[in-house]
């Protein structure tokens, strides 16, 4: 008569190296996974910046109010403009010298995808601005995740040397402003000419009502509304009232039911 201990089936021993191997195999394709969904996530340019931000070399961060010492030069004015705002134009308070301070700082490209362009930062010797302390703001602006880096297809690079530079972003008066760009209307703000991008001396000094004295935001439209130029953007409008407006709105004078917004 066969006993109840050999009618009970007795597992065979479990082979712990076997067991850990196979857990180990699944975490590496969770992480996997997780990587590969990464890769193809879109880009987000809200909030705040998702990666850091490199201080521009020998460059300041924020735009000093005081004369420059760099060496100067004059602008010409060439081709057509796309520009800003064609509203009523505010009164110069930047006279004009037609001569320039150079920055010499540099600052390299975010990222390692898109078109790559080299530019240097010129300031008017009558703003009173130092051109190493206006380029760190354009070069922070720029390198900014949510700027148009952002979308993966452009990167600037701020370099000492002008004449290899691609664009010139230009800090000028009204009427220094108006010979560059070939129009008094829209050199009241921003505008564009070729490789030069131009912001208006005046403009850079003070934030319009549309943006309630918020300086640092509203440079920060400067210089992503005249690059947007550059780059071939149009003009847009109010899509959505109560919503962002779009960073080629004409934020300057109205937002047109739009909150402002400093960002691609």
């Amino acid at each position: 008569m066969t006993s109840w201990r050999e009618r009970i089936a007795v597992p065979a021993a479990v082979s712990w190296p076997k067991v850990m191997l196979a857990l180990g195999v699944a975490v590496v394709l969770v992480v996997l996974g997780i990587g590969v969904r990464g890769l193809f996530a879109p880009v987000e340019r809200a909030g705040n910046p998702t990666i850091p931000v490199p201080p521009p070399t020998a460059v300041a961060a924020e735009p000093t109010l005081s004369p420059s010492s760099s060496p100067s030069a004059s602008g010409s004015p060439s081709a057509s403009p796309s520009g800003t705002p064609s509203a009523t134009a505010p009164v110069p308070g930047v006279k004009a010298s037609g001569k320039f301070n150079w920055s010499s700082g540099v600052a390299a490209a975010a990222g390692s995808s898109g078109t790559l362009h080299s530019y240097v930062v010129a300031v008017e010797t009558t703003a009173k601005v130092k051109a190493n302390s206006a380029a760190g703001v354009v070069a922070g602006v720029l390198n900014d995740p949510r700027s148009w880096t952002g979308g993966g297809t452009v990167r600037f690079a701020l370099i000492a040397d002008a004449k290899k530079a691609d664009v010139v972003v230009y800090l000028a008066s009204t009427a220094t402003a108006t010979k560059l760009c070939g129009s008094a209307a829209e050199s009241a703000y921003t505008c564009r000419s070729g490789s030069k991008v131009v912001i208006n001396a005046d403009r850079w000094a003070a934030a319009p009502a549309t943006y309630a004295a918020d300086l640092q935001n509203f440079r920060r439209f400067l210089v992503n509304h005249a690059v947007g130029h550059y780059l071939d953007r149009s003009h847009a409008s109010c899509a959505k009232k109560g919503g962002k407006a779009s960073v080629m709105q004409q934020q300057s004078t109205d937002l047109g039911g739009c909150t402002p917004n400093p960002w691609p």
